[in-house]
């Protein structure tokens, strides 16, 4: 079984959680984690939890707090070369992912990571780098795509693939 739970969509902080039975991972930290940890207290699950971070692009409102959670809670963060030279040079994020909890993404490259198989993808939009996700885990697949400035064919691809989908487009 897969469990979703969005503790934010939009301009003021965008972090999802993906959950299965024994691993989780967030997708984005752009929310504070004062309330983060009280979100997840609501829900009667712990940010020890978590075992696994992934980035869809450098804009703070998806990754204010993601050095800070990967600090804490010694947490590996996944994203693109660009993405991650992005977190490194935005000044919202006052804690930076260490090095050594750096993981790098290539889209179109599928990779293992604890429970879920993950492949990232090109989404258009107007960071350094930005890409959706397509997630297999549970017996069933997820595709998250944030911020898309317009729907490209690979897009496509994953959409029609995807048994849940959730798609955050304000622009």
């Amino acid at each position: 079984m897969l469990k979703f739970i969005s503790f934010g969509s939009g301009s003021s902080g965008n972090c999802y959680l993906l959950m299965t039975p024994s691993d989780a991972l967030l997708i984005d930290i752009g929310v504070g984690l004062r309330g983060l940890k009280k979100d997840f207290r609501t829900y009667g699950i712990s940010l020890s939890q978590v075992h696994h971070v992934l980035v869809t692009h450098d804009h703070a409102d998806h990754i204010k707090s993601v050095g800070s959670f990967s600090h804490d809670y010694q947490v590996p963060v996944y994203a693109t070369h660009e993405v991650h030279a992005g977190i490194n040079r935005n000044y919202c994020v006052t804690q930076k992912v260490s090095p050594e909890l750096m993981h790098e993404l290539e889209k179109g490259h599928t990779i293992t990571i604890g429970d879920f198989t993950v492949t990232p993808f090109g989404v258009p939009h107007d960071s350094s780098d930005n890409v959706g996700f397509f997630i297999e885990a549970g017996g069933t697949n997820f595709c998250i795509i944030t911020d898309a400035g317009s729907v490209t064919d690979e897009m496509k691809t994953f959409i029609r693939r995807a048994r849940h989908l959730v798609i955050e487009a304000n622009h």
